[in-house]
């Protein structure tokens, strides 16, 4: 049976949504960048059309905004978005923990870390290809320099979103891990990232006694360590960027100035 031309183009608009979100979360397009349709259907070879459709949807992900008389952005990202995406992580997943605990997660602990691990070489693939143009301060690629803790923890969040019974929060998830793995990619390009090593025995043991508090400190543990390494990856080179050390006494509550910095400012400028 031939494919109507409305499901060649839907396939079509597919393939661009893929590609285009790809070279968003691996900072191909540079966070803050502004663009035209033609001139990313030329660079993926495809045609207006499917990309006109594909950054119709990826404006409702939050990745692309309609930028007036010029086309598109790609939507820049600071230390303030990493805070507050850090903030509704904790939410929705000591949430997803304990509704997984509730239901003694159906596939067991073994079954949870398989789903986990499939989900973080799917996002390596993603973000092997690396930043054309575009390098960490050691000289590697940014996409290459991301590693396997980082994904590892992102991963245990996508697979308690698919095991806790909630789809509404599991799409609330899915939308906050790809922000989280773009973030991830700029502390990799721009700074000197210490990730934790993902540790989930307190996890598992949680999930195996079905223990809803348990469970959700133990995740809460391991999204605020991965919170805090990639915070203090990135402050140095905003800081310096705005002149100022990084240990300047920022307290609790940076300035907004700090806060406010598009990150992308600094991988245009090198």
């Amino acid at each position: 049976m031939t494919p109507s031309p409305t499901a060649r183009r839907k396939s079509r608009t597919a393939l661009a949504r893929e590609a285009i979100r790809g070279r968003i979360l691996r900072l191909e397009m540079v966070p803050g960048t502004v663009f035209s349709e033609g001139e990313l259907a030329a660079v993926l070879g495809m045609g207006k059309t499917p990309v006109r459709e594909a950054l119709n949807l990826l404006t409702h992900e939050s990745l692309v905004a309609v930028a007036p008389h010029s086309g598109y952005l790609v939507m820049p990202v600071t230390l303030r978005d990493i805070r507050e995406l850090l903030e509704l992580r904790l939410t929705i997943e000591t949430l997803l923990a304990r509704l997984a605990a509730r239901r003694q997660e159906a596939a067991g602990p073994r079954g949870l870390e398989d789903t986990a691990d499939a989900w973080r070489r799917a996002a390596a693939a993603v973000v092997a290809t690396g930043v054309p143009g575009t390098r960490h301060r050691s000289g590697s690629r940014a996409g290459a320099g991301v590693g396997p803790e980082p994904l590892g923890w992102l991963g245990l969040g996508a697979a308690l979103a698919e095991r806790a019974g909630n789809g509404r929060a599991a799409e609330v998830e899915h939308y906050v891990l790809r922000h989280h793995l773009r973030h991830v990619c700029l502390a990799a390009a721009l700074g000197d990232p210490r990730w934790p090593a993902p540790d989930h025995g307190a996890l598992r043991a949680a999930l195996s006694a079905g223990d809803p508090e348990a469970a959700a400190s133990a995740v809460e543990a391991g999204v605020r360590a991965l919170g805090a390494a990639l915070v203090a990856a990135l402050v140095p080179p905003v800081a310096a960027r705005l002149g100022r050390a990084d240990d300047d006494g920022f307290g609790t509550e940076p300035p907004a100035e700090l806060l406010d910095l598009d990150l992308g400012t600094l991988l245009r400028d090198g």
